[in-house]
Formats: structure tokens, sequence, C-alpha cells
């Protein structure tokens, strides 16, 4: 790092006394930083924390300590592009290098519907996306330091961003044990199989084709649940997306293998996910399960749905969606899922709130049609989902975004930790089956936990 060579470039910024932050942007290529090192070093700012990592590597993006957020009770696509407007207009942002790749980011999302939350989601609010003090891309090795302009002093502002940087560079790696459990089980198992038998019975071809139900299971542990044992259990698992979201003494983390979208330039990237069938390790086993689900007539049913359901979504957007006539095999460590890319050109006025509000939920964690299938689960489903199957991401300045479908997931709190997972019900589905599937889908986060799947 030139200290002197930043130090003259910030001797010609001339404050704007109309921002509320000034945000420098910075190369940290020089030093030793991980996620570990990050969260070990930034302890007291628990509950002020994500990390959110794409599966394709876009985006490893760690925040820290929450400035401002822009967040609503109630979604509203028109207030929360004011809100953003607002807020980015307040920064006065920096580079102290030409050519820098990086862009100021907001964390966040919503949660899945706005059913009355019970206590365990109190710290999330409807909606809202974080902007924090600092911002390190570990993609492209470069760091965004923000503070309150009431606050910057501009001689020693740099002295103590590198002085920061040397000492995180400098955190020693730990080993953690796993948590102990104490307790562990399904919540209202057989309530939940019920329910989907009930699905079944009002399901049709037509008016209500398809509904995605969630159930959940409770572990509780002999002690607190250490974040940077979790940290390091994330990256056992590549090949998804990975979101740890902390927020007052709430923890909610996912190993999600579904973007919602992307928006890079005027195109949006997204894909249909629906069908699986777990993934056992064994290659004759596995050859024959990706065979089955390429060919077997209710996944394929339900995968078309799925499909057929975004691009309806994304027709007052575009001029056109891409997409190919077959699906594929998307693999992931413990399942396998039947996946169809979809490509769309986006018209000048689409705004990123618009979109998020147009396309969540997809069939595949909603059902079809979709305001049927919601209204069922927020009347019929056991509990709150919460951010589980919701929205998750980022946004920029512009429309450039990344979100993810948060399932594969789990909210903490202290000691204990609640798992969800769901799988859509169409006419003719197996109540048994599917809580089998469902067993399946916990294996990711308790995998995260170090718990076997019993």
């Amino acid at each position: 790092m030139n200290l002197e060579a930043y130090q003259n470039v910030l001797d010609e910024v001339r404050l704007d006394s109309d921002r509320a932050y000034l945000s420098l942007q910075l190369p940290i290529d020089g030093y030793d930083i991980d996620e570990q090192k990050i969260f070990s070093y930034f302890q007291k700012a628990q509950g002020s924390r994500y990390w959110f990592r794409s599966k394709d590597d876009r985006y490893n993006t760690v925040g820290i300590e929450y400035l401002e957020s822009i967040k609503r009770d109630k979604y509203s696509s028109k207030a929360l592009a004011i809100q953003k407007s607002t807020l980015y207009d307040k920064i006065q942002k920096v580079p102290l290098e030409e050519g820098m790749k990086s862009s100021l980011n907001l964390f966040g999302g919503t949660r899945f519907d706005d059913k009355d939350t019970s206590d365990e989601w109190n710290d999330f609010t409807m909606v809202e996306f974080h902007f924090p003090k600092w911002q390190f891309d570990l993609v492209n090795k470069e760091l965004f330091y923000s503070v309150p302009l009431a606050d910057v002093e501009m001689s020693t502002i740099l002295g103590t961003i590198t002085g920061e940087l040397k000492n995180i560079a400098a955190v020693e790696a730990k080993e953690f044990e796993a948590p102990q459990i104490n307790m562990e089980k399904d919540i209202f198992p057989e309530e939940w199989k019920s329910l989907v038998d009930h699905a079944v019975s009002v399901l049709d071809d037509t008016e209500f084709r398809k509904v995605v139900l969630a159930r959940q299971r409770l572990l509780t542990f002999k002690s607190t649940i250490d974040p940077l044992f979790l940290l390091k259990r994330l990256n056992d698992e590549t090949g998804t997306y990975t979101i740890y979201y902390e927020k007052g003494k709430s923890l909610f983390v996912s190993k999600s293998p579904e973007k919602l979208f992307d928006v890079q330039g005027d195109t949006l990237r997204t894909n249909a996910i629906a069908g699986s069938s777990e993934r056992t390790g064994d290659v004759e086993k596995d050859e024959m399960q990706k065979s089955f689900l390429l060919n077997d007539e209710k996944n394929r049913y339900e995968h078309e749905l799925v499909r057929e359901s975004i691009v309806s979504d994304l027709e007052p957007f575009t001029d056109w969606v891409e997409f190919g006539p077959e699906p594929n095999i998307l693999e992931n460590r413990y399942i396998y899922h039947l996946h169809t890319p979809i490509k769309a050109e986006l018209s000048d006025d689409s705004g990123i709130f618009e979109l998020l509000d147009a396309i969540h939920p997809t069939p595949a964690v909603g059902g079809m049609p979709k305001d049927r299938a919601r209204q069922y689960i927020m009347e019929e489903e056991y509990g709150t989902r919460g951010l589980y199957a919701a929205p998750i991401g980022l946004i920029h300045e512009d429309n450039e975004s990344e979100f993810v479908v948060a399932i594969r997931s789990m909210l903490l709190h202290a000691n204990s930790a609640t798992l969800f997972a769901g799988c859509g019900i169409v006419k003719g589905s197996s109540s048994e089956k599917e809580f089998e599937e469902t067993r399946v889908k916990f294996t990711p986060m308790l995998n995260v936990l170090g718990v076997e799947n019993r």
C-alpha cells in the first residue's frame, strides 16, 4: 500500500458537506486476509456482520458494522427505490487508485412473506439492506472503508486503516470443536405429513397445481455455538451460495444451490430449479438417480411449472427470454436437481425492487399459481418462514445485483438452531416420500453444525 501516494490523493479531495459518509476504496492485495481472520478480529461487531459468496465466485464479500440500513415493515418497490437512491446520494466515494473493480454494495433481503412473525424472527425487519463500515471484496482484493463525514480526519484516516489491516492479517487460525448436542427433534412431523395429505386433496391440474410445504428441525446444544466454527464449516461445501447474516442476537445461515437472479448491465440471468433426488456417493446408484430424475414424470412436471412461471414473471420487463428446451442436472454435495438456465434482456425502465417483487417467490419455493400457493402457505403451514426460501443478496447503486433463494438454511440463537427444508407438493405426492426428501435437505446445515443426519 503506497501511503504517500494515497495521501496525495486525499489532499486533493474536498469533503462534500451535503453528504453524510466518506467511503474510501483501496486495494488490499498486499495483506493476507480471509473470512476467518476478518470475523475473528471483529468479534466485538457480532450482530452487525455478513458474508455473501456466490457459487461461481463472482462475489465473495464480507461486511462489518452496519452504519445505516434501508428497511420497511411492508414491501414497496417504489419506496425502497427512493430509500436506496437517497442512501447512495449520502455517500461520497473516493477511489484511491484508478481502474478499481469493486462496487459499493448494500447487503440484505426480504422475509418470505408478511405473515406475522414469531419471536425467533424479530431481529429481522420485513425488508432491509445494510451499508457497512467495512466492505471486503475478497475476489478483487479491495476494500471500501466508510465513516460518517463528521468523524473524518483526513491526515490520520490512512494510518487507521493500515493499522487495522495489519492486525487482521496477523490473526492466527484456531481450531474449534463441534458443539455437543443436547436435544434434536423434528417439529410437528406427523402434523406436517397430514398437511401434505391435505394439500394433495385440494390440488388439481388447473386452478391450484402446486404448493411447496416447509418443515423444521430443532437442535439445542450444551453451549453457545462459536461463529468461527460455523465459518470454517461453511467453507467445506463448494458449488453453492454461502450466506452468513448476523442481525442483533440472531444468525441466519444458508448454503443454497439456487440463484433467484443476477443482473449485469442489461442482462438478467436466472434459472428454474425444481425436482430433486438424493445423491448417495455411490457412482452406480447416482447415475441411476440422475437418470430417474431426468425421466420421472412427477419431477419433470414440477420443473416445467417452475420454468413457465419464471418466464411469465419476466415478460413485463423484457423483449425476449432465452432458455433451453430440456433441463440438465444440477449437482450438489447431497442432492441432484433438474435445472434450466434462463436469460433475459431487460428494458430500460426495469427497477431492481420491481424485479424482486415480480420473481419472488418462484414456484420452486412457493407454488403455482403464486398468489394461491402463498396464501395457502401463510394460512396452513406450521411456523413462520422468515428468511427461509426468501431473497437475500447484494445490490449496487444501479441495477447490478445478485440474489439467492435462501434454502438449505437455519436460524441460530445462542445454543439453538432451527433448520428448514421444503418440497414441492403436486397431485399424487406421497407424504412419506416428501418427508424423506426434506430429511435429505437438512443435511447441508447439519454438516455445517458438525452433526450427522440421523
